[in-house]
């Protein structure tokens, strides 16, 4: 795909991500409702609705199909040499349902495993991260250079619990020993939020198991352009679940 095709989409991208960020922010008390929930889990009707506005959005614009958080998608995709859009339509569902500002639309489009573009919006601070396949990384349309440190002792690690994750004492110790070698770890609740983070200089690791595409597609583009170190291997426990990292350093990759 040329350069000035991948600039029309991430300009459309960037419309139906402030859309939809607009509509989550302004009908929050409507979209609230919680349609199902369980121990580890909950869905709004901000992500069913939500969704179907990208969809919508973005069908009407484009041929590309679409997977998606709430409505699924074609399995054979990823392993298919064709443009598909991969959305999120609220990451960090259960921080929007408490009100806590760390929440997103996420939206990638990618062509097999292969980022094109991507766009996260963050509609609480009107915070938007987008970089397209050979350009640059942006934050509000302007470039964004990551300042990373160099040593582990001066690196913090985002990372996260996903229901898909193996919680057995064995894979949880071994996580605990990856860990133990940066300064600082924290917990975001978003992927998407997390990986823009770690793009945009304000962490340097995201590493996380048994997360979906919609989660990461846009991140693992805005990666790419920031020119961080990306490990991402399929998790055959569900469909579209990946192990992944995203790295300051190629050292830090686990």
């Amino acid at each position: 795909m040329q350069p000035t095709q991948l600039d029309s989409l991430l300009a459309l991208t960037e419309r139906t991500a402030r859309e939809a960020g607009s509509v989550l922010l302004e009908h929050g008390e409507t979209l609230r409702y919680v349609n199902f929930q369980d121990a580890t889990d909950v869905k709004l009707r901000a992500d069913t609705e939500t969704e179907k506005r990208i969809r919508s959005l973005l069908s009407a614009a484009t041929p590309f199909p679409i997977v998606g958080e709430e409505e699924g998608g074609d399995t054979a995709l990823p392993m298919r040499d064709e443009p598909y859009w991969v959305v999120d339509p609220l990451d960090g569902t259960y921080n929007y349902l408490r009100r806590q500002p760390c929440c997103c639309v996420s939206i990638g489009l990618m062509q097999g495993e292969k980022p094109l573009l991507g766009v996260i919006y963050n509609f609480n601070d009107d915070t938007l991260y987008s970089a397209r396949k050979g350009g640059l990384l942006l934050e509000n349309g302007t470039a964004v250079k990551p300042c990373w440190p160099e040593e582990d002792h001066e690196a913090t690690l985002i990372t996260g619990f996903p229901a898909g994750r193996d919680y057995s004492d064995a894979s949880l110790m071994d996580f605990v020993r990856q860990v133990q070698k940066f300064k600082k770890v924290r917990m975001l609740g978003s992927a998407a939020m997390a990986m823009a983070y770690v793009v945009t200089g304000r962490s340097d690791v995201y590493c996380e198991e048994g997360i979906r595409l919609w989660d990461v597609a846009a991140g693992l583009a805005l990666a790419e352009a920031a020119g961080a170190c990306v490990r991402c291997t399929p998790n055959l426990i569900k469909p579209f679940a990946y192990n992944i990292c995203i790295s300051a350093r190629e050292k830090w990759l686990f």
